[in-house]
């Protein structure tokens, strides 16, 4: 009889700040530990902020490879993760400019009889706060995942969304105002 072979534990997670200096000086091998380190969050922030939408481990992939191209602009905190979302959230702003723009040509077509697009976001999802919060505009729904989900401070918030830090506060109370306002069966927005 063999005896099982044990699992022992790999080394310690290195320090983001080295990996991104090792990325910065093209060193490929600290992208897959960056990857491995930090894309289970950025998954289940981008999932979060796109209400499931199916291209989301493309957002994810594009994450990584852009924090690649970009990391001799790394500002050498020790944790890379806000910066990590700050590209996410460019990226998804730049997917739903894409996306609207798309969704015109789509309608203009609808409207010549060479298409029908029913483009509600709310079908395919669950639970009284996915819907809630898909209600919200996509600024403040950002900023409420990043505050009450993964967990940013304003100060990380406002650099990971390059904006004011008075613009997440604004943002965070009129967020929480209108999902507790939809929650209670209101329909602001």
């Amino acid at each position: 009889m063999v005896a099982p072979e044990r699992c022992e534990p790999g080394p310690p997670p290195r320090p983001d700040a080295e990996l991104m200096a090792r990325l910065a000086a093209g060193d490929v091998g600290a992208l897959g530990e960056l990857y491995d380190q930090h894309q289970a969050s950025i998954r289940r922030f981008l999932t979060r902020a796109t209400a499931g939408a199916d291209d989301v481990d493309d957002l994810v992939h594009s994450t990584f490879l852009t924090a690649a191209k970009s990391a001799g602009r790394y500002d050498g905190r020790a944790a890379c993760r806000p910066w990590l979302i700050g590209i996410a959230v460019r990226l998804l702003r730049r997917r739903q400019h894409a996306l609207a723009r798309w969704l015109g040509v789509a309608s203009a077509l609808a409207t010549l009889g060479r298409s029908s697009i029913d483009p509600d976001p709310a079908v395919g999802m669950r639970g009284d706060v996915e819907r809630a919060l898909s209600r919200l505009t996509q600024p403040k729904r950002i900023t409420l995942l990043l505050a009450e989900v993964e967990g940013l401070s304003c100060p990380e918030i406002a650099a990971a969304l390059e904006i004011p830090i008075g613009t997440v506060w604004t943002r965070l109370h009129n967020a929480r105002r209108e999902l507790r306002a939809l929650l209670d069966g209101g329909s602001e927005r």
